[in-house]
């Protein structure tokens, strides 16, 4: 005789404490549901380092519609970045300053640390319930809900569980849902640096330096952000990684490219080879769980911040799928929401990792095509400035584009 499923206890637990399962539980909060948020580390656990830095405009559009003022609030937190700069092999072939136009309107820039604690706050403020030092040893769905067991063996019984538990996700790897794409071969440095003590760094334009002279080739890009700058060095083939990420090794290269004082300032170092990869599937058979952030997909940073700004879009409209599904009167109608957001949310990923894939082949240009696009570019931007813009879109913006068939960007 088949054991009795347990009875629900949540209408809806979030997986994962970081910024985008805090907007997930904010978003499922304000449609009335009550939400428990998983969380594999410990409460007040430090969270180093930029990491996501930018939040667009739409996104920032979203925050405000999810909460009235939350938009606004994240742009006053940040810094709007003045303009860009971009040059290639020594030489500049863009600038151009942004226009001082509200935040909702262009966008803002700030650690991910700042943007965790506003989020919190927010849901902490709106009752939404933690429970932290908790992390999840595996999950099992079935036609009425999802059964959580945490690495203490305690069982969570929830109706529906978004997944924002990042690149390892306990809850994909539970469901055993592959992830499909490619890594890049490349690693890149990742330094965040203070602000210089002569207020100059929020000041300073995006900037972003295709084949470096000084860097013997290697590009370049730094961008500020509120209590800081982060620089992002391309390594080269053959590159002694752990040398370049050294305190000895940035005092080596960092000022050849900005002003040296930055060298001996320095927040938080990383290397990274960027993933370019997304679930096979954002749902599971039973149609209980719905992956979003990163859980579901991994781009590059570059070509646009997509990690985070979809990861917010992931969230938000996984709270609607299942505030919707709560209210259906029978399991087709419930499915109904789950599966249109598992879908749109992926084909949102699949974009975006083409669109990120597309701004690192561009930089790297190891490929001819790719070497032949920057080099005309390169030739004509002195002469059609739109030329050198677009070689500044590519790292900065990437693929700009609607979806087909969706009404926004990620």
């Amino acid at each position: 005789m088949a054991e009795p499923t347990r009875p629900v206890e949540h209408p809806c637990v979030v997986v994962g404490a970081g910024p985008v399962g805090l907007i997930a539980a904010l978003a499922a909060r304000m449609r009335g549901l009550d939400v428990l948020v998983v969380e594999a580390e410990p409460e007040g656990r430090p969270r180093p380092g930029s990491r996501a830095i930018g939040l667009w405009p739409w996104t920032l559009g979203r925050l405000q519609q999810l909460l009235p003022g939350l938009g606004e609030r994240m742009g006053e937190a940040g810094i709007s970045i003045p303009g860009g700069d971009i040059r290639y092999k020594g030489k500049q072939v863009f600038e151009g300053r942004i226009p001082m136009l509200p935040p909702l309107l262009t966008g803002t820039s700030l650690p991910q640390t700042m943007i965790e604690q506003i989020w919190y706050d927010e849901c902490v403020r709106l009752g939404v319930d933690f429970h932290w030092d908790a992390p999840v040893a595996d999950i099992v769905t079935d036609a009425e809900g999802a059964t959580l067991t945490l690495g203490s063996g305690e069982q969570i019984r929830a109706a529906y569980v978004i997944a924002a538990d990042g690149a390892r996700s306990a809850v994909r790897k539970g469901l055993g849902i592959e992830m499909s794409g490619h890594t890049d071969d490349l690693p890149f440095i990742i330094v965040d640096v203070d602000d210089h003590p002569d207020g100059s760094t929020p000041d300073m334009f995006a900037y972003f330096h295709y084949n470096t002279p000084e860097l013997d080739g290697r590009n370049v890009m730094h961008m500020p952000f509120r209590g800081g700058m982060r620089v992002d060095l391309q390594c080269k083939r053959g590159d002694d990684v752990d040398h370049l990420a050294s305190p000895e090794g940035i005092r080596a290269w960092m000022p050849k490219i900005v002003d040296p004082w930055y060298a001996d300032h320095v927040q938080w170092v990383s290397t990274y080879r960027f993933h370019q990869v997304v679930a096979e599937t954002y749902t599971d058979p039973h149609r209980r769980v719905l992956l979003t952030g990163e859980a579901a997909h991994l781009f590059a940073p570059f070509g646009g911040g997509r990690g985070l700004n979809s990861g917010v879009i992931d969230a938000a409209d996984a709270a609607a799928a299942i505030a919707a599904a709560l209210e259906a009167d029978n399991a087709d109608a419930a499915a109904a929401p789950i599966d249109a957001c598992a879908t749109d949310r992926r084909a949102a990923g699949l974009f975006n990792r083409d669109a990120a894939a597309d701004a690192l082949r561009l930089m790297r240009g190891e490929d001819p095509g790719s070497r032949i696009k920057r080099e005309l570019a390169r030739r004509a931007a002195p002469h059609f400035p739109l030329a050198g813009a677009w070689l500044g879109a590519v790292p900065l913006l990437g693929r700009m584009t609607l979806r087909p068939g969706a009404s926004a960007i990620f």
